[in-house]
Order: C-alpha cells, then sequence, then structure tokens
C-alpha cells in the first residue's frame, strides 16, 4: 500500500527530478537489497518503480546496469535469471546517419525495446543490445553480446552471440 502511495507521488514529480532520483534509486539496486520499515524490497521491486515490467520470481544479480532513462522499454517475463554485471540496453547511436568529418556525439538514438521471456537465462557480463528478444527457456552464455534475437530453448555464446545448441525436452522412459 504504501508502495502505490509512494508511486502517486512520484507521477506529479518534474522529469528532470525523477531522472536524477531514478538513476539513484538504479544505482542503489544494482548493489544492495533494501531494508526499508522492516520489509526487504528486492532489486526487482526497485526495477518496477523505474519503470521497467518485471514479471515473478524474477532474480537480478549484483551490479546489473540498465536502461534506466529508457527503463519502461524493458519487459522482464516471470521467472528469468539475471546474473551479475549484465547489461541491458534499450539506445543506441544511429550509424548510418554517421559520416566523415562529422561529431559522433551529434547522431541521434535508436530506442527499441527488450523483452526477457519466461524462464530465460542471461549469465555474467552478457550485453542484451536494443531491440532484442530472448526467448522462453533461452540461456546467453557469460560474456556475449546479444544483438539479434535468441530462439526459445537455445544456449548461445559469443560476440556477436551464436547458437550453440538446441535445448532439448527430456526423454521419459
Amino acid at each position: 500500500m504504501k508502495l502505490l502511495r509512494l508511486l502517486e507521488i512520484i507521477i506529479h514529480i518534474p522529469r528532470n527530478i525523477k531522472r536524477a532520483w531514478f538513476w539513484h534509486i538504479a544505482n542503489v539496486s544494482r548493489n544492495s537489497t533494501v531494508i526499508f520499515t522492516g520489509k526487504i524490497i528486492r532489486r526487482s521491486s526497485i526495477w518496477r518503480i523505474t519503470g521497467c515490467n518485471v514479471g515473478k520470481n524474477v532474480s537480478i544479480g549484483l551490479d546489473v546496469y540498465y536502461d534506466v532513462g529508457n527503463a519502461k522499454l524493458i519487459t522482464i517475463e516471470d521467472d528469468v535469471w539475471i546474473a551479475s554485471r549484465a547489461l541491458i540496453l534499450c539506445h543506441r547511436r544511429d550509424m548510418k546517419a554517421y559520416y566523415a568529418h562529422e561529431r559522433y556525439k551529434d547522431l541521434p538514438y535508436i530506442l527499441a525495446p527488450v523483452i526477457l521471456k519466461r524462464g530465460c537465462c542471461i549469465s555474467m557480463e552478457a550485453i542484451i543490445m536494443p531491440g532484442v528478444t530472448v526467448g522462453e527457456g533461452a540461456v546467453v552464455g557469460a560474456g556475449a553480446l546479444v544483438t539479434k534475437d535468441v530462439p526459445a530453448w537455445t544456449v548461445v555464446v559469443g560476440n556477436p552471440a551464436k547458437i550453440l545448441y538446441k535445448v532439448h525436452e527430456r526423454c521419459v522412459k
């Protein structure tokens, strides 16, 4: 109930103040479990406050970075595991608009949603780029750079991430 009241208050805060405040909350959520008035608030709850769509039983490791300014573009379904030091981005520069003798920092951003489907796993130091959907039950290996959609029930590794193998159903005898 107190969390709902807090969200109602947040809605009326000016945008520039909200961004600074969300950054601070995200910074806290990366490295700690917050104890607030005797109740433990998990990282997934803090991600919800900043705008992410987070399902049930989501586990988020320490020092996970995500695109706080575009958090509303991140959808994490139930039973997802995100290991420590992963990075989830929803924006990138539009390199098609980059020409010689022009300033890189003047390039426009491309915004695209990231969707982590039910039961997938993002391993340590993996990077999920904008516009990527990681399929149900898929596993992204440690240190992988995911630039394209990951099919359901596959394991991807490498930079850029490539399918290592497909996960098969258990044979019942």
